[in-house]
């Protein structure tokens, strides 16, 4: 048996050269090629088996019967058996191309190595970046908690004594305005949490069908007792048909409040606001918040929805705020499947705030059992748990002036201890105690009597409310609490506690 390596040329020096050449030709077409050929001179025939390697090259081999399989072997030892026939040129070239392959390969591990080190890196990035959002959390939950909690006694005494009828009128207005500037400052506070929750996914939405056209009337009332807002005139054009919606009514308020407050804070006092509402098709609701004052310059337009974008600086400055209500509406409006989007001609034009929601078909909605008002003779026992003397003092004194028995503790243990050897109706504990927190109160006295609990905090994040409803609390109150919001939660666990 012989080896034959073709070089160009080779079938020009042997016996019926076309034979061979078309030999070749099907090696390189087939990879694999048999044929009965004149070897090494005319009339001295001998089997050729050709087989080709990937670069085109060919080996063949000389008598016998060879399988597909050996070839394809033998074929990757062409460039070695090139070198031995060829000589030290081909060997050259094998020389070069195994040090390229070392080089290549020396590359490749050191790309290898490097991408190692970037997924490394990229690891310890993430998790540092994981941690300072955690930290950022915590942070504005505590923030949130020491900001609030000097709040509520405030909003708790300015409450009610607006609605005291032994205070003079004139001082009464002013006790108003105290009121709602401390409700505003809360709302600055609500707005940081919110833009966390939101930036976390962890809003969750209580949906239910509701009237938005109620929902407009209400928020229309609140922004109507600001006192920016007493002289400017809020025109109302309910157009809609179909005005229901499934959604969370406290986030839409959300939403209306702050397209219309802001379009109030935007308008001068003579000129006006107006809030229209209609349906562009069978499915769509779409409200309008259109008003006559500064308007929008065409190059803060498409950062109007941006976090802490607020436009024309200097006048920002003298009407306040974060910039976060309409970044807040923007969200809400997407978790909701609506859009909200601005227009305005510019400068001096005003600006139109366009909200669109999914419109539904009315249906009954089921009604919620009304809450029955507590009279100054209906006595009920309440543990009150606050560790903010001033907050607790006044507490106190307020359910003790609706007619209610009231035992103050500051600590978790002795609000346990208070609470295990006497009976009461309702808890109403701050979370943050010095010696623990309120879970632990609540789980100690729910599990040895039906006490109602009212959880009190200044931690507002969707996670304490959860955590508050686990331990066994049935309403979250976060603070500042004005005093009509207490009283309506204990009136609320009143008509509980009866229809258990």
């Amino acid at each position: 048996m012989g080896i034959l390596l073709p070089a160009p040329g080779f079938q020009q020096t042997l016996p019926d050269a076309k034979a061979w050449r078309l030999f070749l030709e099907n090696c390189v077409a087939d990879s694999f090629y048999q044929d009965d050929l004149s070897f090494p001179r005319v009339g001295a025939v001998t089997q050729a088996s050709g087989f080709a390697a990937e670069d085109g090259s060919v080996v063949v081999f000389l008598g016998g019967n060879h399988s597909v399989e050996k070839g394809v072997d033998v074929s990757l030892l062409v460039p070695i058996l090139a070198a031995a026939f060829e000589g030290e040129r081909i060997a050259t070239v094998a020389e070069g191309k195994t040090a390229v392959a070392k080089q290549t390969a020396t590359q490749a591990k050191l790309l290898a190595d490097s991408l190692d080190k970037a997924r490394n890196e990229l690891r310890h990035t993430l998790r540092e970046a994981q941690r300072a959002n955690a930290a950022k959390d915590r942070f504005l939950a505590v923030l949130s908690h020491e900001l609030r909690t000097p709040l509520n006694p405030v909003l708790m005494a300015a409450s009610a004594m607006e609605t005291d009828p032994n205070i003079p009128p004139d001082i009464r207005a002013d006790i108003s305005m105290i009121r709602r500037n401390v409700e505003l400052e809360a709302k600055l506070i609500d707005d940081l949490l919110d833009l966390t929750r939101i930036s976390n996914g962890k809003v969750q939405l209580h949906r239910r069908i509701v009237d938005a056209h109620d929902i407009l009337e209400q928020a229309i009332a609140v922004v109507g007792g600001d006192s920016a807002s007493l002289n400017l005139e809020v025109k109302v054009d309910f157009s809609a048909s179909r005005h229901h919606v499934d959604g969370d009514p406290a986030r839409i308020q959300q939403v209306f409040w702050n397209l219309i407050r802001n379009a109030v804070k935007f308008t001068p006092l003579d000129g006006s606001v107006t809030v229209r509402t209609s349906n562009p098709g069978l499915d769509t609701l779409r409200i309008e918040v259109i008003d006559t004052g500064i308007g929008i310059a065409a190059e803060t337009l498409p950062k109007i929805f941006n976090a802490f974008e607020q436009g024309d600086t200097d006048i920002n400055k003298a009407l306040g705020g974060l910039g976060l209500g309409l970044a807040i509406s923007n969200a809400l409006a997407e978790l909701h499947g609506g859009t909200l989007r601005a227009e305005s001609a510019g400068i001096g034009n005003g600006a139109t705030f366009i909200f669109t929601l999914p419109a539904v078909e009315r249906t009954a909605l089921t009604s919620q059992p009304g809450a029955t008002p507590s009279s100054d003779g209906d006595r009920r026992r309440i543990l009150l748990v606050e560790d903010h003397a001033t907050t607790a003092a006044l507490m106190a004194r307020l359910l003790r002036k609706r007619g209610h028995e009231v035992e103050v503790a500051h600590t978790k243990a002795d609000a346990i201890s208070i609470g295990l050897a006497q009976h009461f109706d309702i808890l109403i504990s701050d979370l943050g105690l010095p010696d623990g927190n309120g879970y632990e109160v609540m789980e100690a006295l729910g599990s040895k009597s039906h006490v109602f609990g009212i959880a009190l905090s200044g931690y507002g994040m969707e996670a304490d409310v959860g955590r508050s409803a686990i331990a066994g609390f049935q309403i979250h109150l976060t603070k500042p609490v004005d005093a009509q919001k207490l009283y309506r939660a204990v009136e609320q666990m009143f008509a509980a506690k009866s229809s258990a």
